[in-house]
């Protein structure tokens, strides 16, 4: 297979739909009991596993890729508390965490657009010239030619400032343009009194005196060279070919069944590469297809999840009925995963329910427990500002909580972080 092509004709994908309809009825029905679990459950507890579902996927695609990171470290980067030095691996994982938020924050019909997946892997406009930025490093994502021509000026080289006969300007001589003349009623009276026309005056000469200073200065400006912008793309690599490809083999799947389309972008991505920078988030993408065509309304799924956590390996050299198959199942332990988070989270928040009964009317516990619930890690700083209390009342309320009480993730004595990751 080249590496700009894919190859799904009409009559292989009729032969796929026909051998993997058991499979994709299957996987459709999970996702979409998960994704109606989701919007009749608590807003707190859909939101919670929202959080935790890109945690786990982030996790999941620095695995793939070959990183092993810990899911404190990842939690723990994102909310500014590292224990220790992040290494490459926690940081490739908070880049992912992030892309995976933005898109998922992000209506289908605007992540989809061919425009905007250009901007995304930085091949749109032509060549050499820079249309996007990187939000993180803010370095330019696009193909950029290396300016190697010198700048017209140098910065050590003070021009000099004459007129254009060659002598020093006279100050005197500048005009300082036209001067305010009093104002009358029409009838040759003077509207202000002495004192107001000399406030007039003062103001006038300190106008034309910021005038000649700026045009004095202006003599002094020095032009900057232009910038020097790193290669940041193989000009080689031809990205845009390939992202045409993925997206032509989005445009042959359309007619198939959600998951069978989602299958497919999902193998196509891992055969094309487009991203030359960040091939995993081929893996957000294929998940917002989900979201285009309804199938998950109220979540995006995690299915790098569902591929590190599978028996299945994708491999190129595979035959792609068998690729398809096992990214299917894939996306179905992807979707069984997450309802077990679901039910998980549900159950937690009973057994911490029960510490709150017979609480005063104005006690704050519950609300402790549903932050617990809402993120995936809590600090004593972060309640004091959710809950509006004091840092001494949010100790009082953990040590309440007893042995329901989730799990410190960071190991120290001071400046400790729970969660229900």
């Amino acid at each position: 297979m080249q590496p700009n092509t894919y190859v799904l004709s009409h009559s292989t994908l009729r032969g796929l739909i026909s051998e993997l309809t058991r499979p994709v009825e299957a996987t459709t029905l999970a996702l979409v009991r998960l994704d109606e679990r989701l919007a009749r459950s608590e807003p707190v507890l859909a939101d919670g596993l929202r959080a935790r579902g890109h945690l786990f996927e982030a996790q999941a695609l620095a695995h793939l890729s070959g990183e092993l990171v810990s899911l404190e470290d990842i939690v723990l980067h994102d909310a500014g508390m590292d224990v220790r030095a992040p290494s490459t691996g926690v940081v490739h994982a908070a880049r992912m965490l992030n892309q995976r938020r933005s898109l998922a924050w992000r209506a289908p019909e605007v992540v989809l657009v061919p425009d905007a997946l250009r901007r995304l892997i930085g091949v749109a406009g032509e060549s050499g010239q820079v249309k996007d930025k990187d939000e993180e490093t803010g370095l330019t994502a696009g193909t950029v030619e290396a300016a190697a021509r010198p700048p017209e000026s140098r910065p050590w080289d003070m021009p000099k400032p004459f007129d254009d006969e060659g002598l020093w300007p006279d100050p005197d001589e500048i005009d300082d343009g036209d001067e305010l003349e009093p104002l009358d009623d029409g009838e040759g009276e003077p509207l202000a009194s002495d004192r107001s026309r000399t406030t007039l005056s003062e103001l006038a000469a300190v106008d034309a005196l910021l005038a000649r200073t700026g045009r004095l200065l202006d003599v002094y400006t020095v032009p900057q060279p232009e910038a020097v912008l790193l290669r940041l793309h193989d000009p080689d690599y031809g990205a845009s070919a390939r992202l045409d490809a993925w997206l032509g083999a989005l445009k042959a799947a359309e007619n198939a069944p959600a998951v069978l389309a989602t299958a497919i972008a999902v193998d196509a991505w891992l055969s094309l590469e487009p991203f030359e920078r960040g091939g995993e988030v081929g893996f957000a993408l294929a998940s917002t297809l989900l979201r285009q065509r309804g199938v998950t309304a109220h979540h995006l799924p995690a299915l790098g999840l569902g591929l590190r956590k599978g028996r299945f390996r994708w491999s190129p050299h595979q035959a792609q009925a068998v690729r398809l198959s096992g990214l299917i199942e894939a996306i179905h332990t992807s979707a069984r995963l997450a309802d077990n988070d679901l039910k998980r989270l549900t159950l937690a928040r009973e057994v911490m329910g029960r510490r709150c009964e017979g609480r005063r009317g104005n006690s704050r516990l519950r609300e402790l427990v549903d932050l617990f619930m809402a993120s995936p890690l809590v600090t004593v700083q972060m309640a004091t500002e959710k809950l509006k209390v004091t840092p001494q009342a949010v100790e009082v309320m953990l040590k309440e909580l007893g042995p329901s009480l989730p799990r410190e993730i960071t190991g120290r004595k001071r400046y400790r972080a729970w969660g229900v990751i």
